[in-house]
């Protein structure tokens, strides 16, 4: 009641979406949205996505405005640039890239002032955030969590990926990988382990007469061996059992292989250049040339999408707030992205690595973490 009281009375808006307590820390991946559990338990997938998301938007951006009147043009700038840092817009473009890439969309609950202009960008449920349109395809608002109308069209902020119809819904990257990504986990989390364990404790078939015992204590007897068995451990048992070693030699190489050609695959599907991954190249000019294709390709056009929409959907609400309606059009502008700052960038972490991790930076690999500007939470999976 005090929310919507709020709401009648003005001033700071109170968010609509609420939270729930661990609603999105769940490690149970049985019903989890399929490419939601692959970014989170595939650390190739999710170093992929997140490395693309920084590059196509943590270089930063500038805001130019555009209007005849130069004292009206630095009032503008003055005032989208000072709600671009109190939401943390380069932050909520980086999430907005990730979501993308995952579910095909991302929205954002718009929270506002007393002034009505944005104050906060609380990033929602993908999943659960659908767009309504009526049968002339305008968008009327947008059904969250189920309950349909609970936002209206200038509530969110809202962005898709791929979107080709006009449902304002869009297609995720990951779709096309759950088969790729299924089978990766396979080999590396089950087929491995496996292989581990038959390389030093080789099976073992144990035959033990237990005709003179109840079937209870058989049973018993039959499953403590198998248990020790697995442990590579000894056991001394007053029956008669006979062992007979079984010495399996798995195709290691061609696991290997495998594993090498489902890589290429995820990497080759979300297009980040192997440089970026810490995979094996060829040459400096062939990294170099993938570098400059993904800038020239993944980047320029992820950047085109957003920096459009955000002029469409955010500068221009809130330029309609502080000029009260006047046409004052503000365009966003990335700050470059150049493959050979990319490339010298990773070529001088290289150098301060050192061969084998000798150099001044040998033992720091979060630090070379940093200097390349990648989450250092992904440290756990390299």
């Amino acid at each position: 009641m005090s929310s919507v009281l709020r709401r009648l009375l003005g001033g700071v808006q109170v968010p609509k979406a609420k939270y729930v307590r661990g609603a999105t820390r769940s490690t149970i991946y049985e019903g989890m949205n399929p490419d939601y559990r692959w970014f989170r338990q595939d650390e190739l997938v999710r170093r992929c996505v997140v490395t693309n998301a920084y590059y196509s938007t943590m270089h930063g951006f500038e805001t130019m405005v555009d209007a005849e009147d130069k004292g009206k043009q630095g009032f503008v700038k003055k005032r989208v640039d000072a709600v671009n840092k109190a939401v943390n817009l380069d932050l909520a473009l980086f999430t907005a890239q990730v979501k993308r890439s995952i579910y095909g969309s991302a929205g954002f609950e718009v929270v506002t002032d007393g002034e009505g202009l944005p104050l906060r960008l609380l990033s929602l449920d993908s999943a659960r955030l659908k767009p309504d349109l009526d049968e002339d395809w305008r968008l009327t608002g947008y059904t969250y969590r189920g309950r349909k109308g609970f936002y209206a069209p200038e509530e969110v902020l809202y962005f898709t990926n791929l979107g080709l119809e006009a449902d304002h819904l869009g297609l995720s990257d990951l779709e096309p990988l759950r088969s790729v990504c299924m089978a990766r986990h396979e080999v590396l989390r089950e087929n491995f382990p496996e292989i581990a364990r038959t390389l030093w404790a080789p099976y073992v078939i144990l035959k033990a007469d237990t005709s003179g015992l109840p079937l209870d204590e058989a049973e018993k007897t039959v499953e403590q061996l198998a248990e020790v068995a697995r442990a590579g451990k000894s056991i001394a048992i007053n029956e008669s059992v006979e062992a007979q070693m079984v010495h399996l030699t798995p195709d290691i190489k061609g696991l290997n292989e495998l594993l090498g050609k489902l890589e290429e695959a995820i990497i080759g599907a979300l297009g980040t250049p192997r440089f970026l991954l810490g995979r094996p190249i060829v040459n400096r000019a062939t990294a170099y040339a993938e570098l400059e294709a993904y800038v020239e390709g993944v980047v320029s056009s992820v950047q085109r999408y957003l920096g459009r929409e955000v002029e469409r959907q955010w500068y221009d609400r809130i330029t309609g707030v502080v000029t009260g309606g006047s046409e004052v059009r503000v365009k966003h502008i990335w700050n470059p992205v150049r493959a050979t700052d990319v490339n010298m960038l990773a070529d001088t972490v290289a150098k301060l690595w050192g061969s084998h991790g000798m150099g001044p930076l040998g033992g720091h690999l979060g630090k070379a973490w940093e200097l390349m500007g990648w989450d250092r939470e992904e440290l756990e999976d390299a």
